[in-house]
């Protein structure tokens, strides 16, 4: 049944790949050619300009300051990914004991991150992460234990730099283009798309550029939501971060039910056996249930 579930996964990917970055595109590009030829009473080319200088202004704007944010993000989650693995050794040089206990909250923590997307998971795990810094804070060492004491240092300070990290994650992730920009840009694109079919003549070439712009400004859209919304992160990411820690603590893999449907087969790890979270109602509900899978 699982299997079918990833085949339609993978079936949905594509279709939805395949709707936005080409067929929407090839569909703009036949407007010019479809829309009956119409004129305006006014000069073009003055409001043409006065409207491409906005929205290039507020586009360049609003992918610099979603960039910024992106490789931000970026570096924040290779230290979570650090000091995760940190806390976990450092935890287990000092108390052994602690080796499963330890192993477990962070595998804890680590489920419930990924069930979110980088936008919110910082602010929606915080119990998982209090998990974790409790069963930290309850590992002891001998006083007579000099290594020890100095790996407790370590691991206290693995500790705060892990806190810093995910406080830096939940500013770094929110998006920067809210409804209301969206609403602006959409309005400056489509009085341009307008403003640019008033120039046709009825040649083909004519056509050919008017179509080339439209999907310009439709990709260029595109970029800033795919920016702005971390898609480029989690697509080049694809779980393969997270799965170094599983790895640390002697866990299999892990991939929540909505993995498959974004990336299908092809760019998740898969080469051993692996757990996937089932959801019961997502995404009303987080709840699941969590199925190994033998490769």
């Amino acid at each position: 049944m699982f299997e079918i579930d990833i085949f339609l996964a993978d079936m949905l990917f594509v279709v939805k790949k395949v709707f936005v970055k080409f067929l929407i595109p090839v569909v703009l590009f036949g407007l010019p050619f479809v829309v009956p030829v119409y004129a305006v009473g006014f000069d073009v080319s003055t409001f043409a300009t006065i409207f491409s200088m906005i929205f290039v202004i507020l586009v360049g704007f609003f992918i610099a300051a979603a960039t910024a944010n992106y490789l931000n993000l970026q570096s924040h989650l290779a230290e979570e990914t650090a000091y995760l693995i940190a806390l976990f050794s450092l935890g287990v040089s000092v108390q052994p004991s602690m080796k499963k206990k330890l192993g477990d909250v962070i595998d804890a923590y680590l489920i419930a991150a990924v069930d979110y997307p980088l936008l919110e998971y910082a602010n929606k795990t915080r119990k998982e992460l209090h998990d974790v810094i409790d069963v930290v804070d309850s590992i002891e060492v001998k006083v007579s234990d000099p290594k020890g004491m100095v790996a407790l240092d370590h691991l206290y300070e693995a500790k705060i730099s892990l806190i810093k990290t995910l406080h830096s994650v939940a500013f770094s992730a929110p998006r920067v283009v809210h409804r209301i920009h969206w609403v602006i840009l959409t309005a400056l694109a489509s009085a341009l798309v307008f403003l640019l079919f008033t120039l046709r003549t009825g040649e083909v070439l004519a056509g050919i550029v008017i179509g080339v712009l439209t999907i310009s400004l439709y990709l260029v859209l595109i970029l800033l939501h795919e920016v702005d919304n971390n898609d480029f992160l989690e697509d080049s990411l694809a779980y393969s971060d997270v799965q170094k820690v599983f790895e640390a603590i002697g866990k299999l893999k892990y991939y929540p039910e909505t993995a498959f449907r974004r990336y299908g087969n092809d760019q998740l790890q898969l080469d051993k056996d692996y757990r996937v979270g089932i959801y019961k109602d997502y995404p009303k509900s987080m709840e699941k249930r969590i199925k190994i899978v033998k490769v």
